[in-house]
Parts: C-alpha cells; structure tokens; sequence
C-alpha cells in the first residue's frame, strides 16, 4: 500500500513539474511518456529486490556430491550416474529444488563444449545425471548448481558458488585400436639417444598392450614431416594399429646444482603429436613441460622424465 501511494506521489509530482508549462497539444504525450519512464524504473528496482531476496535464500542451500562414475571410453556408457544432493544448512533435504547441470556435450578443434541441463531433486533432495553415450575423449569436470531463477551475471555467480564438481573423463579409444610410437628422447646436447620408453611403459600401464615402437623409427627419421612419417609406416603396417604417435622429448634446462646445494634440478619439454592411421589426419597436438627437484644428480632426470612421460600418457588417453 505503501509502495502504491509513494509510487503515485512520484508520478503525479514529476507529471506536474514537467508538463505545468507546455502547451494543451503536448501535456498527454509527455503524461504518456514520463509514466512509461516510472513504471520502467520501479519495475527495475523491483526485479534488483527480488534477484537479492533470491541471492541472499541461497545462503542456506548446501550441495554435495554423492556419487560418480570412475571413467568410461569413447563409445561406451558411463556404468553409473552422478548423483548430488541437496539440503538446508540444519540438513533437511529440500525435495522438488532446481538443479542445474553443466557438462562437457561436444568437441570442436579440440575444446571442449560445455552445454547444462535442468533437473530437479526428487522426495529425499537427490537428483542424478546419466550423460548420453560419450562420442570424445575428455578430462574435464561436471558440475551441479541452484538453477538460476534470474537471467543476471549477478545471480549466476551466486549459484555458481554453491556448486559441487565431479571428474568427467572419458578414455579414447587407443586401448582398443593401439598406437605405434615415433618419440625420441634427447640428451643435453641436443641429441637424440632413444625411442623413450617411459611413454610406452605408461601406455601399458593403462591396459594397452598393442604398442609399440613405430617400424621407421631411426634418428635419421627425426626431421622428416609428420605426413611423410605416416607414409612410411604406413607402407609397412598400414592401419593395423589405429594411431602414429610422433615427437620429441628434450631439455628446456640442463641438470644443475640449485642454489642452496641441498640437490640439483632440470626441466624437461615434450612435444606430442598424433596421426590417425586410417586418414593420416594429424588428430592431436600438446606440448608440455615438466620441472623437477631431486637430492641427488644421478636421478634428477629419471624423476623429471618419469613425470613428464605421465603427462604424456594422460594427454593421449583423455585427449586422442
């Protein structure tokens, strides 16, 4: 009532000052106008008022997650689905409450596209989510949030900032196609030594035992391009294994004493490429590093290769 009262002072004291002095043929329009003006403005201020009560209400939502799926592969299921609940603060669960999902729904040019669904949670506060049969490899995160009840960059960080997140990760399928590799490592001076075995003893570690070294594999090799590298071998092999796996691992910083002398340090560049054996498509590209710190000389770089060899691995299971 209130509200009403102040609202037609408002109106009826800036129609007054505004049109007291303009001719008849113009006083309606400006009448017209100006009330669209105010009924504009304390429609804003009303819409500001109820985004804040809405901002403010989910200071007593709590979300946790519940359950998640471990991993799957590119064309298969995910075995169980994500679960979260939602309560008040005291812990009563709050049945019938708007959860949105965010996850990963596609690849482009090797970024991942995130797309949300709306769900609700059931009598017990408990939504889930079964992602639809996964088409690329990821290793990305899912998340769960208030559905927003405003379209506002404000209320979308507010229940954004209640959210709970879960590994969305999604093998490709090199474990059932193989690889070949072509991944020189080279010592401090910039030459080529082996065909590391670091990466293909981490592929083997994730269950892939149809690896190995790619049949043209000598240093002489090192500076051909990636697409003569592929007809090379694919004149031996052809597509008998899914992916040519090609690169180099090299120092960015030689071994040496750190400046305390309680140990020494080196660092360590890959760059990874991957062809696909069908099309000769170069399908993956990634470049890491790798820093480490080790007491003694003589395993500073077995560590720093070992960790580096990891990334490798990860890039090229969740990344193919």
């Amino acid at each position: 009532m209130k509200k009403n009262v102040l609202k037609s002072f408002v109106l009826a004291s800036v129609i007054l000052a505004s049109c007291a002095s303009a001719p008849k043929g113009i006083k309606k329009n400006n009448e017209e106008k100006i009330t669209e003006q105010i009924e504009k403005a304390v429609g804003i201020a009303k819409a500001d008022s109820e985004e804040t009560v809405f901002i403010k209400s989910l200071e007593n939502v709590s979300f946790k997650l519940l359950s998640a799926p471990k991993f799957t592969t590119v064309g298969l299921a995910f075995k169980t689905a994500y679960s979260v609940s939602v309560s008040e603060k005291d812990g009563k669960t709050l049945a019938g409450f708007p959860v949105t999902v965010s996850f990963p729904a596609e690849k482009s040019d090797g970024k991942i596209i995130f797309a949300t669904k709306n769900l609700t949670t059931d009598e017990n506060g408990v939504c889930t989510f079964l992602p639809e049969k996964p088409a690329f490899a990821c290793n990305a995160k899912i998340a769960f949030y208030p559905t927003p009840a405003f379209d506002s960059e404000a209320v979308l960080d507010a229940a954004k900032s209640k959210d709970v997140e879960a590994d969305f990760k999604v093998r490709s399928d090199i474990s059932q196609k193989g690889a070949v590799l072509f991944v020189w490592e080279f010592n401090e001076r910039n030459r080529p030594t082996r065909n590391s075995y670091d990466v293909l003893s981490k592929l083997k570690g994730y269950g892939i035992w149809n690896v190995g070294n790619a049949p043209v594999n000598e240093p002489s090799d090192i500076g051909k391009s990636l697409q003569t590298l592929y007809r090379e071998n694919y004149e031996i092999i052809e597509d008998s294994y899914g992916y040519l796996i090609c690169g180099t691992i090299k120092f960015l910083k030689p071994v040496e004493p750190l400046e305390g002398g309680n140990g020494y340090s080196c660092t360590l560049v890959a760059d990874i490429s991957a062809i696909n054996m069908k099309n000769g498509k170069v399908i993956y590209h990634q470049t890491d590093e790798q820093y480490s710190e080790v007491a003694s000389w003589n395993n500073v770089y077995e560590t720093c290769k070992g960790k580096l060899a990891d990334k490798i691995t990860e890039g090229l299971i969740y990344g193919l």
